[in-house]
């Protein structure tokens, strides 16, 4: 049985676009999107894999354009055309801020779409795969924390975030260890989820804050009846586990620089169902995608450099531009930055699919902190880097400061969920 993973698709993201694609009307971020979207159902037909599980953040928004809509669901019939089923999981993109209110995936199950299968509670369910039977899933939505929370505050208003974490998180293990008690032993069973783990690691730009999320540990997933657990929310793949594996696929596509050195793809997982439970699992392996090249570039020019724009073009020259997004910090002196005009590094920098931006950082006595850098970076990356500033402030002043800061941001976000 052959089961494809992936997750964080974030369909209608346009940052750094550039232009409209001719051919379809979209912001061309968004084809960059749908065009590994398209890699990887090629990849499921071509493969006669068995069943497509996608663990979450089908858009950007909660609320997608029906054009959004429109271009997940073709790709989605492309595979159950083909009698692929496909299990989606409602991730925190796909959640309306009013928990009455229909999630972005709502309309398949209400439509009754054959071979979707939309995992919207934490339960077990039995889903029937293209060649080889049905396959048992335990699915966990994204929790919905700032109800727990809420909840739990009520009755004790003095309780800390940790113990509130706790409660949630014990909540999880007893509801999972009822559906487990459900699993049949002769058929295979996964977990998947939306959801963070505390050891993964995040690469993204954006705040990612996972501080204030109900936090598993990967030994939570440590349990006979699963063979494999697929997550999604971290963009970053990351394998956590080895038995079973707890596997972040990672995004499809990069969503900023931070994501810059990612690569990015999803996974097959190979299970023999001839073996016994908790021994089903034969391999999984990661296949990459052509997703959008980006790349950062920090050049340093010395201040004693006679011939600036030729070493400019040195670096150009050793860099992937063509066809990437591209982002240029150059650290020099004033009068050093406003030589640069060479015709060369112009017909160079026109190879690249965007430009985002040239930031220089003039070198004087004290550096300071670029504003237009500044807005590419998180809160707590900007933050950090402005503290550097100040040669006053020790370690330790830093690190309370830091700390007290991811405190308010932590705050803010429960209390805005």
């Amino acid at each position: 049985m052959k089961v494809l993973h992936f997750s964080d698709l974030h369909i209608g993201y346009e940052r750094y676009s550039k232009t409209t694609d001719l051919k379809t009307g979209l912001d061309d971020r968004i084809v960059d999107f749908l065009n590994v979207f398209d890699e990887l159902i090629d990849y499921a037909i071509n493969e006669d894999v068995d069943l497509v599980l996608f663990a979450g953040d089908a858009f950007k928004t909660r609320n997608p354009t029906p054009t959004h809509l429109r271009e997940f669901s073709k790709r989605l019939l492309r595979l159950t055309d083909n009698d692929i089923p496909v299990v989606l999981v409602v991730g925190n993109h796909d959640i309306p801020a009013i928990k009455q209110r229909a999630t972005s995936l709502d309309i398949f199950p209400t439509m009754n779409i054959d071979k979707v299968t939309v995992i919207d509670k934490l339960k077990l369910y039995t889903v029937d795969t293209k060649n080889n039977g049905p396959i048992q899933i335990i699915g966990l939505p994204w929790p919905r924390f700032g109800t727990f929370t809420t909840n739990i505050r009520k009755s004790n208003p003095k309780i800390k975030v940790e113990e509130i974490t706790k409660s949630v998180v014990d909540l999880f293990d007893s509801n999972i260890s009822k559906e487990l008690t459900k699993v049949d032993k002769k058929l295979p069973c996964i977990f998947t989820g939306h959801l963070s783990v505390m050891e993964a690691k995040t690469s993204t730009e954006t705040l990612m804050s996972i501080t204030n999320d109900p936090l598993l540990s990967s030994q939570f997933f440590i349990k006979p009846e699963f063979e494999y657990v697929g997550l999604g929310h971290i963009h970053k793949d990351q394998v956590l586990n080895e038995n079973p594996p707890v596997v972040y696929s990672g995004s499809l596509e990069r969503v900023d620089f931070g994501e810059k050195n990612d690569e990015k793809g999803f996974y097959i997982i190979d299970l023999d169902l001839k073996k016994p439970q908790g021994n089903r699992l034969v391999s999984y392996k990661k296949i990459k995608v052509n997703a959008r090249a980006f790349n950062e570039i920090k050049i340093k020019i010395p201040k004693n450099e006679l011939y600036p724009n030729k070493y400019i073009e040195q670096i150009l020259n050793a860099e992937q531009i063509e066809n990437a997004i591209i982002r240029i910090h150059i650290e020099s002196t004033k009068e050093h930055f406003e030589s640069i005009n060479d015709p060369k590094i112009k017909e160079m920098l026109s190879k690249a699919k965007n430009l985002v931006s040239i930031v220089p950082t003039y070198i004087t006595e004290r550096e300071t902190l670029n504003v237009e850098l500044a807005e590419n970076l998180g809160v707590m990356e900007t933050f950090e880097k402005y503290l550097d500033n100040f040669d006053d402030i020790n370690d330790k002043r830093k690190k309370d400061l830091i700390d007290f800061g991811k405190e308010i941001i932590t705050e803010y976000e429960m209390e805005n969920e």
